[in-house]
């Protein structure tokens, strides 16, 4: 993923907003790839603000999710699959679960 992003930086630059939304514009099957992805970013997302028991730090999380995609995704995942010890429900429902 580090590769990757820094060969897209190095290429095309940090406007990654006007190839993003360009593509949606004028390529179909990008647009289908973007607008998939970009709503599996939002519920990500979406899930780690609920589940966070700080709300100040699931919206940072949660902006870090969308911005960061799996760069910052996966280590989240990673974190918290170690906090929560192997326990799915901890996992899966971190402030939320009540058992």
């Amino acid at each position: 993923m580090v590769v990757v992003t820094w060969k897209a930086i190095d290429v095309l630059g940090v406007n990654w907003s006007s190839v993003f939304f360009g593509d949606i514009l004028n390529h179909e099957w990008r647009a289908q790839f973007n607008i998939d992805f970009l709503i599996h970013l939002f519920l990500f997302a979406s899930w780690v603000v609920w589940r966070e028991r700080s709300k100040v730090t699931g919206v940072v999380c949660g902006f870090l999710c969308i911005f960061g995609g799996g760069l910052f995704g996966f280590l989240y995942l990673l974190f918290i699959s170690f906090k929560s010890r192997g326990d799915a429900r901890e996992f899966f429902l971190g402030m939320h679960n009540t058992q």
